[in-house]
């Protein structure tokens, strides 16, 4: 009779048991779930992330800042307030732009523009990120290189304007020789200051690790200065824009400074305006470029 109890207890404590897993840890019906899921193609995941990142707040107040600057300039021209009773309007400056950003004159003076800058920049890159960080590695390299550094770094580059004519007979060389010294001095000045700002202990631990040099170099001092190098890639890229423009308007067959210098003597004043929205448009558009290689190079940077 003892027996027959203590097996129904047991049997009831099961059935319980039981009960209560299923009551913790359901069954699902997954040929339900899976009827509700949807899969994307391609390029709809690709519209979907666009459109969130098109539409998002940080744009939209981006988008909002633009209309209220042109608000303000159609204020302050049509109502003719000092010092802008002579500046063209933004309705006088968006007909001709509907006029002449089609031509192939437009689109020739952007092109000559994009390519002397492009080409300049890069070899402002090549020569003066390796300087830089040889620069700030190297202390008996810095002593013999950084004082010629600083004496031609106060030079004015519009300054090298005859001599470029003089050492260069093309026009095109001497042009991207002066985009070339626009960007090559912000860049070489703030590699150096990424590579003197690490943390000596850094370096001390490595050595003290049995570190090589080579070692030191690409995993401790490159991606230490990489912060550095590209703020000062996006500095020299606004100064190869202003020496660009400064190179075309004295000598320049095309190019949007040769263009906006143009209009000017034409007394085409819209189009100067014009000149100079294209002129910010593609120097935004080099910066952002900047700025996009620079997440890809520092994924870290994104966690902070």
């Amino acid at each position: 009779m003892a027996k027959v109890t203590i097996a129904k207890v047991e049997a009831e404590i099961d059935v319980c048991h039981s009960d209560k897993a299923k009551t913790m840890n359901p069954q699902v019906d997954w040929t339900t779930r899976i009827g509700g899921y949807t899969e994307y193609s391609a390029f709809q995941k690709f519209w979907r992330r666009s459109a969130r990142g098109v539409f998002s707040f940080s744009n939209l107040r981006r988008i909002l800042s633009l209309f209220l600057i042109v608000f303000l300039w159609h204020v302050v021209t049509v109502y003719q307030i000092p010092p802008f009773t002579r500046v063209p309007t933004p309705a006088e400056v968006w007909k001709d732009a509907l006029n002449f950003i089609p031509t192939m004159h437009c689109l020739k003076c952007v092109i000559f523009s994009m390519g002397r800058i492009y080409l300049g920049f890069m070899v402002a890159c090549i020569i003066g990120i390796p300087l830089g960080l040889f620069m700030g590695w190297n202390r008996i390299f810095k002593n013999f290189t950084f004082p010629v550094f600083e004496c031609l770094r106060p030079i004015p580059v519009i300054s090298w304007i005859p001599l470029s004519v003089i050492m260069f007979p093309q026009t095109e060389h001497s042009i991207v020789f002066l985009v070339f010294l626009g960007a090559f001095y912000p860049i070489v000045l703030n590699t150096l200051l990424g590579v003197e700002s690490l943390r000596s202990d850094y370096i001390q631990g490595a050595l003290s690790l049995g570190s090589k040099p080579r070692h030191i170099f690409f995993d401790i001092i490159l991606p230490g200065a990489l912060p550095s190098i590209f703020t000062g890639m996006t500095v020299g890229m606004g100064l190869a824009w202003v020496m660009v423009v400064a190179a075309e308007m004295v000598a320049g067959g095309y190019g949007l400074g040769y263009m906006t210098w143009e209009s000017y003597i034409l007394i085409a004043y819209p189009r100067i305006i014009l000149g100079m929205l294209i002129i910010g448009a593609c120097g935004y558009l080099s910066s952002t470029v900047i700025r996009y290689f620079a997440t890809k190079a520092m994924p870290w940077r994104s966690l902070f």
